[in-house]
């Protein structure tokens, strides 16, 4: 028993970049797999196990759901936790191999809390409650009975219908998109991936702006590019690292970049293609939502070498999974082999649906109901951090724009406040998570997309008294209203 008392309560000395839960799951996987803790043996309760070994009982009870996952662990309510040791296999049982490519990329750590949330400022995701439902499924059902060939078969570069309203709704932006364009993705995401499997070989660079979106960091890994940082800089791009180097493709958001919720003026879009093009990269813009401003894409300015990257699911809902390539012909074609090797094509069906909902205009009214709400809600979370966290200085949060990029003091651990805020009943994103190196920085993402109006003041009140070790001002703050 001492040997047990010794190695389970030696406090954790974390000495890597992994989540600390991780090493806690490991430490007591490794006192099963060496005999220290059998079958049948019970953990000492949760708080004096995340005492003993320096971590709060968050962090162990995600360790232990991990292990609970893998069937080391067994836990009941009433009796404990129990360890479930059965005779492990010869050390020469068959192990998969798996790729470089996929041992790169670890896994997220799962934002999991033991408390219910006060306000979740960590979603950038559409309000569900403002999507007709009820519609949607009628044409769903209409088109799929009137137009038999969406069950079989299709083309790899989407339906056609579809991609002449893409193609119109993207040139009226300035694009010269037409349908032979577009391409029709499962999501922006499947998009990124297909356009890296087309350009992008192992040690090409590729050019991030810094911080970026979290979607391309795994496909960093994954295909094993160098990555050259462009680190944002209010409304610019400080593009010093990539002048003069041969860079294969760059991922830019220039209108309302997530995370800092800031948008490239017509000068810095300008200056941006004529850096980035001497690099003979392709340009991949990333219009995640549709534009908020009336400035030219980069693809209307450069639309040989400018890619354009959408998706339905900020503008209707994210379980269409439905989005799009605008390219030069010769990218969409490339990115159409991608397309075949991967999933053949998206689903007919929902893309038959959305086509429809979009010509009837059903998306106008969806825009024009949550671009309301979003904005009472922004100016409802500027004026509570005016109030509470004056000494915080953000990004964003100008109108239409439902993102705050909070900048916090040097040497703050961003991972750190997101993970302590969580226990605290409020819910954001760790700047770690947009750094495309993974760096722990000081900053956090807060958005406002499903936050309701009466939960913004408490929900920062909570972040203060999480940040600042304090108890903030709790005036009430004055709702905003349009």
């Amino acid at each position: 028993m001492s040997q047990l008392v010794h190695e389970l309560y030696a406090p954790i000395q974390s000495g890597d970049a992994r989540p600390l839960a991780e090493e806690v799951a490991e430490r007591l996987r490794s006192l099963v797999e060496q005999g220290v803790l059998r079958d049948g043996d019970r953990l000492p309760p949760t708080r004096d196990l995340a005492t003993r070994l320096g971590v709060n009982r968050g962090v162990l009870l995600k360790a232990v759901r991990m292990l609970e996952r893998e069937g080391t662990l067994r836990a009941r309510v009433g009796s404990g936790i129990t360890v479930v040791a059965p005779e492990r296999a010869p050390a020469s049982t068959w192990e998969p191999v798996f790729s470089s490519a996929i041992r790169r990329v670890s896994e997220a750590e799962a934002s999991e809390s033991a408390e219910p949330l006060i306000a979740d400022f960590s979603r950038l995701a559409p309000d569900e409650r403002y999507f007709p439902y009820e519609r949607f499924a009628d044409l769903l059902a209409e088109t799929g009975r009137r137009e038999r060939e969406l069950w079989q078969y299709g083309d790899p570069y989407g339906l056609p219908e579809l991609r002449r309203e893409i193609a119109a709704r993207l040139s009226r932006t300035g694009a010269p998109w037409t349908e032979a364009n577009v391409l029709v993705t499962s999501g922006a995401q499947q998009g990124l991936d297909l356009l890296f499997k087309a350009l992008v070989d192992p040690g090409d660079l590729v050019a991030v702006e810094s911080p970026t979106y979290p979607g391309i960091v795994p496909l960093l890994r994954f295909y094993g590019a160098r990555v050259v940082e462009m680190p944002v800089e209010g409304a610019r791009r400080d593009l010093s690292a990539v002048a003069g180097r041969a860079v294969k493709l760059a991922y830019v958001m220039p209108e309302r970049h997530n995370p800092t919720g800031v948008t490239m003026d017509a000068a810095e879009r300008r200056r941006f293609l004529s850096v980035l093009g001497a690099t003979g990269a392709v340009i991949v813009e990333d219009g995640y939502e549709p534009p908020a401003s009336d400035l030219a894409p980069l693809s209307a300015l450069d639309p040989a070498r400018a890619a354009t990257l959408g998706s339905f699911s900020k503008e209707l809902v994210p379980g269409f999974r439905l989005g799009w390539v605008a390219a030069d012909p010769r990218i969409v074609r490339a990115v159409a082999l991608a397309k075949q090797a991967t999933d053949l094509q998206t689903p007919l069906p929902i893309q038959a649906a959305v086509r429809a909902f979009l010509a009837e205009g059903g998306d106008v009214e969806v825009r024009r109901r949550r671009a309301e709400e979003v904005d009472v809600r922004r100016r409802a979370l500027a004026a509570a951090l005016a109030r509470v966290l004056p000494e915080i200085r953000y990004l964003g949060g100008t109108p239409g724009e439902s993102l705050f990029w909070l900048r916090l003091p040097a040497g703050t651990s961003g991972r750190d406040v997101a993970r302590r805020a969580r226990e605290n009943g409020v819910a954001v994103s760790a700047g770690a998570s947009f750094d495309p190196l993974g760096r722990d920085i000081a900053a956090v993402r807060l958005s406002v997309s499903r936050v309701p109006v009466d939960c913004i003041l408490e929900g920062v009140a909570r972040l203060a008294r999480t940040l600042l070790k304090r108890e903030p001002r709790a005036e009430a703050v004055a709702i905003p209203t349009i």
